[in-house]
């Protein structure tokens, strides 16, 4: 059976994403690690590890909304939008006041049209946008729909400010600070971000540093976030030995006693004739609660099945 390790890392400034990846590689002795959420150096904070069969769960989370908090500077703007860039333009902010600052802040809830920043690692034909940029050439403007469900601001001590927010996934904040320079029209730019939770299983309160990960002597020490806590809203099925038989081959297997949730499911979408309906995403157990498949529930001829999409033993 193999053992399923995730990990929530704190990730230090400085640090790139994949330097986090090839840390983990090393402390662990393990070839294939991926990570949920890039991080720019600059920032901070919660990045969810993802190692060996692990990283085959990594598409699951890809949506997950994001919780960060950001600290960004008026008066100035940067090619980067954030503090490791050059300073393109320079204004006065002494105009502004709390109650203007605070007001355009909240003007950004709910979903808007974003571009994405040219110094990021979105592609342009294959090839990182940021990469184009640096040499100076013109990147693609590219704009995608985000949604900020709650901001919140936390502190205005000009020209600082520092808020909270609780985003869509491919959300930038450094552009999110930009914007909110050009609205109140004196230019802004981030100088702090620490990322406080990735979906509702990543947070701050669980994960760990790579100071305190170089300390733990074994395995047993580390706070390896449990699978199935990840997958807690999935269908859960117990597997006999002829269905780990079966599904180490990848073929589905009839569910004997599926759930009576799942039944009323199937009695409330019996006139409905599109084929997700009578699918219920489920996860398959072994008797050591060892997380076996994840894949569909599915009903034919008043028989139900499980059709694994993935499986780890």
């Amino acid at each position: 059976m193999s053992y399923l390790r995730i990990i929530s890392i704190d990730k230090p400034k400085g640090w790139t994403s994949f330097d986090v990846v090839r840390f983990v590689k090393r402390q662990f002795q393990e070839k294939k690690v991926g990570h949920l959420g890039t991080l720019d150096p600059m920032a901070t904070g919660v990045l969810p590890v993802f190692l060996g069969q692990a990283t085959r769960l990594i598409p699951l989370f890809n949506n997950v909304d994001k919780t960060y908090r950001a600290i960004c500077k008026f008066g100035e703007s940067t090619d980067t939008y954030d503090a490791e860039g050059t300073v393109t333009q320079t204004l006065d902010p002494s105009f502004l006041n709390q109650q203007e600052v605070t007001k355009a802040v909240y003007s950004f809830l709910g979903q808007q049209e974003q571009q994405t920043p040219a110094f990021s690692a979105a592609k342009v034909n294959g090839v990182p946008s940021y990469k184009l940029a640096r040499k100076g050439l013109k990147v693609p403007v590219k704009i995608r729909p985000v949604t900020f469900h709650e901001l919140e601001v936390e502190s205005v001590e000009l020209p600082f400010l520092q808020f909270r927010v609780h985003c869509s996934k491919g959300t930038y904040i450094r552009t999110l600070v930009n914007d909110l320079g050009l609205l109140l029209k004196v230019g802004a730019h981030l100088t702090s971000l620490e990322r406080l939770a990735c979906g509702t299983w990543f947070h701050s309160d669980n994960s760990v540093t790579i100071e305190q990960l170089k300390q733990m002597e074994s395995d047993t020490d580390v706070p390896w976030i449990s699978p199935l806590k990840l997958l807690n809203h999935l269908y859960t099925v117990s597997a006999t030995s002829q269905m780990l038989t079966d599904l180490k081959h990848g073929r589905r297997v009839e569910v004997p006693e599926p759930p009576d949730n799942v039944k009323n499911t199937e009695k409330s979408t019996e006139n409905d004739l599109s084929a997700e309906s009578t699918q219920i995403q489920t996860k398959v157990l072994d008797s050591d609660h060892n997380l076996v498949a994840i894949g569909y529930l599915m009903w034919e001829n008043d028989l139900c099945y499980f059709q694994p999409s993935k499986v780890f033993i």
